[in-house]
């Protein structure tokens, strides 16, 4: 029993990073937000930080991805069901972000149109 159990678990561990690539990896180029953001979320990252704010009335969710521990992606989920990439983002930058009292007051200070995520 102990033994299918840990077959039956190893091969679930397999599956669960199968497809999963490491962040130096990425492309960097992409054609369409949605595929940034899939393949973005998908990769390992050594700083990898999501948060809630329900204290927030515009942004819902806020999500860092650093692959050198300096910068990063920051991706923005809004209320609306909008969605913002922003690259190269200073982890400081988040650091200030995720602890601020009004994340939209912040956002559009000091990330608005600093960080900007461009496609091909």
């Amino acid at each position: 029993m102990k033994k299918t159990l840990l077959i039956i678990f190893g091969t679930a561990s397999l599956l669960a990073c199968k497809g999963k690539i490491d962040c130096q990896e990425l492309s960097g180029t992409y054609s369409t937000f949605i595929e940034a953001r899939k393949d973005i979320t998908k990769a390992n990252y050594p700083i990898k930080k999501i948060q809630s704010t329900p204290e927030s009335s515009w942004i819902k969710r806020i999500e860092f991805y650093s692959c050198n521990e300096k910068e990063g992606y920051l991706i923005i989920y809004t209320t609306r069901a909008e969605e913002y990439i922003h690259a190269n983002v200073p982890i400081t930058v988040w650091e200030e972000f995720s602890t601020a009292k009004s994340k939209g007051s912040y956002y559009n200070t000091n990330i608005v149109n600093r960080y900007p995520f461009n496609l091909k």
